[in-house]
């Protein structure tokens, strides 16, 4: 299967509301807790910025992690953005956020896909979402992200 048909579907129940999540994926403060330290800078609308930024204190360096656009927004159901890193030579792919309330539980559906044929982005995120949805969950159910070692 070429890498531009691959699409990584990543779901994860979270104790928390939609308005809660929404949040926590979207405002900076949120973002640098368990996105790596990478703090979200976006413009919320379509056609929008939507970039990762490093923290100088953490990384050394201002700059962004991962840039992005906009493509769609609806708050609180839905968001769809590019996804270039800068941290690899890479296009950029897509990631969409799907939002479903289901009572006292949302299911976060993150799909990234349209991969550059023969890239580095699709085997760097393989790791990399299940590491950062599991600290977003711990985020919004206990109050602390998680500490994942990283392999040197």
């Amino acid at each position: 299967m070429s890498a531009l048909k691959t699409k990584l579907v990543n779901v994860i129940y979270i104790r928390t509301s939609p308005r809660a999540l929404w949040k926590a994926l979207t405002q900076p403060q949120s973002t640098r807790q368990y996105y790596v330290g990478l703090e979200l800078r976006a413009e919320l609308k379509r056609g929008g910025r939507f970039d990762y930024m490093h923290r100088a204190e953490l990384h050394g360096r201002p700059g962004a992690g991962v840039e992005g656009v906009v493509i769609e927004v609806i708050p609180r159901k839905k968001l769809v953005h590019t996804f270039e890193p800068k941290f690899i030579e890479d296009k950029p792919s897509r990631v969409t956020y799907e939002i479903e309330p289901m009572g006292l539980v949302c299911k976060l559906t993150v799909t990234h896909d349209q991969f550059p044929e023969g890239g580095p982005t699709l085997e760097t995120v393989k790791e990399g979402w299940p590491e950062i949805l599991s600290s977003l969950k711990s985020l919004l159910e206990t109050g602390e992200a998680l500490a994942i070692p990283r392999n040197s």
